[in-house]
């Protein structure tokens, strides 16, 4: 080979490689320019999010905030829900108590929170709910909760058929991690670390 040749192979995979890293980046960069195009068609959201004949609502990673909860509460998509998946939504304590105060959801087994900022609050609010009489899940990891909002649930009266609660990822000290494994040790999974 020489030296011309070594040095075109050298460049042209110096060349593929960049023109790989840069088509890489660019369906990122397009996806999030998508997202933030214009109002969101809640109707149109929450009716393709329904899944399994309107028993469940995936509204994992839509980022509807507040927003979105406060128009999903007043909607009429929940009747017949069993589970509502509202992982990486930027749901704050406002969407949590939006939420907490709903009418009953009789058929709701499995609420999915994790990954919002509900903080103390919102958790706290959702302890005290009483819209969720028959709820047997609840995943509250990673929504910046600490000790008061999972103490909460510790001392809640609302989720007599509660058997998982997941509260991993949050600011809790080891004291209030032993009280809650002792205050919940009815639940048959109990999701701290």
């Amino acid at each position: 080979m020489t030296m011309m040749t070594i040095n075109y192979c050298f460049n042209k995979n110096i060349s593929i490689t960049l023109v790989s890293f840069l088509l890489v980046l660019t369906p990122v960069n397009s996806f999030s320019f998508q997202l933030d195009k214009g109002p969101i068609d809640y109707d149109v959201l929450f009716k393709g999010s329904l899944k399994r004949g309107g028993k469940i609502l995936n509204l994992s990673g839509k980022k509807i905030g507040d927003e979105g909860v406060e128009r999903l509460v007043s909607s009429n998509y929940l009747g017949k829900v069993e589970k509502i998946d509202l992982r990486y939504n930027e749901i704050t304590a406002v969407g949590a108590e939006l939420l907490a105060k709903i009418s009953p959801l009789p058929k709701l087994k499995s609420l999915i929170l994790r990954h919002n900022i509900l903080g103390d609050a919102g958790t706290t609010a959702l302890a005290k709910s009483g819209s969720f009489p028959n709820l047997e899940e609840m995943q509250l990891g990673w929504t910046e909760t600490r000790d008061a909002g999972a103490l909460a649930f510790g001392s809640s009266d609302k989720f007599g058929k509660l058997k998982k609660l997941d509260l991993r990822g949050n600011f809790l000290a080891n004291k209030t991690k032993e009280e809650l494994k002792k205050s919940l040790a009815y639940l048959k999974t109990l999701k701290l670390f």
